[in-house]
């Protein structure tokens, strides 16, 4: 949930009870979340004076309410109203703040100070204060239905209004921040850091002056199946979190280059509508490059996600392309905007960076590159160095695990596999301090005060120097490969590398209950098995879902040059796998999540391939490896390590995951190609890369949860990313600014004196939480809708 939408939650009873006669209650005049359907209206308020409420109207929108009669007691009637009475539809272009909308409030026809409030500022204001008459003014950055509620005697009234939000531009506009950062002014800065706005490419083109082309964009003469045009990226159903970045566009076909293009973008509902035409970008007149992908605006991308709403009103891309005065297309794809708008930090593992080169060797550049654990705050366009730095070896931290929390980090030092270090973190930077015992991708519990060592060995956080007196999981594996805790800290799943009680555990994956008091581990649970497959079949980097009650594993179905083994499940040199997900209650619940791997509903990979292998010799880890799916035609199956975000949004979890498949036409040389003393990441990008995929909290057990994924913006375009950790920012204390509940230590953010929305240790007036605010049960949240996941409220997802 946006910030401006959490200030009018959190005021709304409070706006209206500041009027002389105005108060919360009553009921209101019956509203649809549902524009455009046709709602029936709602009942009229109740009387607190006992009179008969008026009957509401049926609207467009969703209904409005009939006027209310009060009786004050003494058999005279009176009439509270506010006019007009008919829902409101306002066009209202793109950046501007009109027209708006006048309301008056009557008692018995004559005009009656009274309360004002609307439900959702962030599409526009109403005037506050004690007044009979209030002027809605739309944002002009989000549309969208609102409802306008008038308060007076102890009633309420409420109007609506539905907000068109429509654009439309020719070439960049450097004016604008939003796009002023898509704009590159040298060729270094196309793969500096995260690339052009954290997403690569050449930024946004120049302005179409051709009448004749921009014509042509209007009304396009084919639609390119004859040129095998076709959209790379992103992918049809994705679903989008608010907050992110603006995708890059990125396109094929047999013509190669083009002269123009056009993107439009628009809601179901009509909320929103937007066109923008584009000519080649500047920067390739520098580089000689083709024309082949193109970014959506920032600042448009900002308001068709904050517009769209959900599954119910999804967001429609078309892509039209015009070469030589002809135009083909539109290429066309929905997407879902999750109203939900995710905060936090993703930790990564990055080889080849160079942030902080420690290593020699690297084919490209001047011969050096780096391991280390690099950083992206939601948001940010690049990555920041967290653990590592430059000079020798000594200085490589990698293999690192996360506690939910974001309060601390755990590497292995790349120069000795036995050593570990433990790092604070805090939003002013990372303490660094060396651990007695080692422990490479330990389990760190969600406060950060503990992790699982791959002996199965219990360790206290930072310094590590003796085990804790824990109780029963040696017992059942002194190697328990890549352990994890789920987020309410009471269970952990592990994929058993060795066992005396367990048969086939490698092929196995375990969940154990575990009580943080007595630090004891109990009630085995085998959640996956594998026996009787061949042996490189093994499951295991699982990950539980915000919910404690399902986890997300890791299928190895070919281990690569690395062999069959019984050691680490690597996804170098060939390995492949696929992401699988299971409910607690059996192995028969494993699912493969097919829409996340790159699988349609009927098993066919809808990724894009390349019409002909890439030639290329390159070595990982010293093997050939650039004739590994040189097409990627195979890249459902290059699917790795994934993490799950312990902030749920919308009712969807967001997983994280290590992908080689390609990248649009941004990264696409063979898949294994990540190696930096194989090949040359200074003029290659590799396709080793980050990616994060929705999966709805309420699927069935057996069926497939999850949706197409989406490039993870700011990772770092020059070098192989891996195992990414997307967890809390380190929490906030009281008064400290927020947006969300869930960046504060005491789970609570909310508006101050000054309407500034501020982390407290309480709701206000010690009523209910509101979404991403702290909980206990489902009962703590003001909405009935909402569940308690994790200790936050979160709102219920698809069905």
């Amino acid at each position: 949930m946006g910030a401006s939408r959490r200030v009018v939650v959190g005021l709304w009873c409070s706006v209206l009870a500041a009027a002389v006669v105005a108060a919360c209650g009553g009921g209101d005049g019956g509203s649809s979340n549902n524009p455009g359907f046709g709602g029936s209206g709602g009942d009229g308020g109740s009387s607190a004076a006992g009179g008969a409420a008026g009957d509401a109207g049926s609207g467009a929108f969703g209904g409005t309410a009939g006027s209310l009669n009060i009786d004050g007691g003494g058999g005279n009637v009176h009439a509270f109203n506010v006019t007009p009475e008919a829902p409101q539809r306002i066009t209202v272009p793109f950046g501007t703040q009109a027209p708006t909308v006048s309301f008056e409030a009557t008692l018995n026809g004559s005009p009656a100070p009274a309360g004002w409030a609307v439900d959702r500022g962030e599409v526009g204001t109403i005037t506050l204060g004690n007044t009979a008459t209030a002027t809605f003014t739309p944002s002009g950055v989000v549309g969208g239905l609102v409802t306008i509620t008038a308060g007076l005697n102890d009633e309420t009234v409420s109007r609506e209004v539905f907000v068109e939000l429509t654009g439309e531009q020719n070439g960049a506009d450097p004016t604008r921040p939003g796009q002023a950062g898509q704009i590159p002014g040298s060729v270094s800065e196309l793969t500096e850091g995260g690339g052009v706005a954290g997403v690569g490419g050449e930024g946004l083109g120049v302005a179409v002056t051709d009448p004749g082309v921009r014509g042509a964009l209007d009304n396009p003469s084919g639609s390119g199946a004859a040129e095998g045009l076709r959209l790379l990226y992103p992918y049809d159903r994705t679903v989008f979190p608010r907050g992110i970045l603006a995708p890059l566009l990125a396109w094929d076909w047999s013509l190669g280059d083009a002269d123009a293009i056009q993107i439009e973008l628009s809601t179901q509902s009509g909320s929103f509508q937007w066109k923008g035409t584009f000519g080649r970008p500047a920067i390739l007149d520098q580089t000689g490059g083709a024309f082949i992908r193109h970014p959506i605006p920032q600042d448009v991308w900002e308001a068709a996600t904050n517009t769209a709403d959900g599954a119910s009103d999804q967001l429609a891309l078309r892509l039209t392309i015009a070469r030589g005065g002809q135009a083909y297309g539109p290429l066309t794809a929905s997407f879902t905007v999750a109203p939900t708008r995710l905060s936090g930090v993703i930790y990564y593992n990055s080889y080849g960076t160079n942030l902080a080169k420690n290593f020699g060797g690297a084919v490209g550049g001047d011969g050096r590159f780096g391991g280390a654990v690099l950083s992206i705050r939601v948001g940010d366009s690049g990555p920041q160095l967290v653990a590592g730095g430059h000079g020798n070896t000594t200085q490589c931290r990698v293999c690192h695990s996360v506690a939910a929390d974001g309060s601390r980090l755990v590497v292995q030092h790349g120069n000795d596999n036995s050593a570990s270090s433990a790092y604070d973190l805090a939003p002013g930077g990372s303490t660094e301090t060396p651990m007695g015992i080692g422990a490479e991708f330990p389990g760190v519990s969600p406060d950060g005060s503990m992790a699982i060592a791959p002996s199965g060995q219990l360790l206290p956080l930072p310094a590590a120097t003796a085990p804790l007196a824990a109780t029963g999981l040696t017992d059942v594996s002194t190697n328990v490969g890549t352990p994890a805790f789920a987020p309410n800290g009471q269970r952990i799943v592990f994929n058993p590398m060795v066992s005396g009680s367990i048969s086939n555990p490698t092929q196995k994956l375990i969940v154990m209950d575990f009580d943080p008091s007595t630090l004891s581990f109990s009630n085995l649970q085998e959640v996956a098995d594998y026996s009787g497959s061949p042996e490189q079949v093994r499951p295991g980097w699982a990950a539980f879902l915000p919910d404690s009650e399902a986890l997300v594993f890791h299928l190895q179905s070919q281990a690569g040059g690395d062999g069959n083994g019984h050691g680490a499940m690597f996804t170098r040199r060939g390995s492949k796998a696929q992401l699988f997900w299971s409910r607690l209650g059996g192995a028969s619940n494993v699912t493969p999540m097919n829409w996340l791997n790159g699988l349609d509903a009927s098993g066919n990979s809808y990724l894009p391939r390349l019409s002909a292998p890439v030639s290329m010799s390159c070595t990982g880890d010293g093997q050939q490896v650039g004739d590994v799916d040189a097409d990627h035609g195979d890249d459902a199956n290059l699917n790795y390590e994934p993490t799950v975000s312990p902030i749920p949004g919308a009712g969807y979890a967001w997983v994280v995951f290590t992908s080689r498949r390609m990248y649009g036409n941004v990264a696409t040389i063979p898949p294994f190609c990540s190696d930096p003393r194989g090949v040359d990441l200074v003029t290659h990008i590799t396709p080793k890369k980050l990616w994060v995929a929705a999966v709805n909290l309420n699927a069935t057990p057996g069926t497939d949860p999850s949706y197409p994924a989406f490039y993870l913006p700011g990772q770092e375009l020059l070098a192989g990313n891996s195992r990414g950790f997307w967890v809390f920012d380190p929490c906030r204390p009281d008064g400290e600014s927020c947006a969300t509940g869930d960046q504060c230590c005491n789970g609570y953010c909310q508006p101050n004196s000054s309407g500034e929305l501020v982390c407290s240790n309480e709701p206000p007036g010690g009523q209910c939480s509101q979404v991403q605010e702290r909980c206990t049960t489902a009962a703590d949240c003001c909405d009935p809708t909402n569940r308690c996941v994790n200790g936050f409220c979160a709102q219920d997802g698809p069905k």
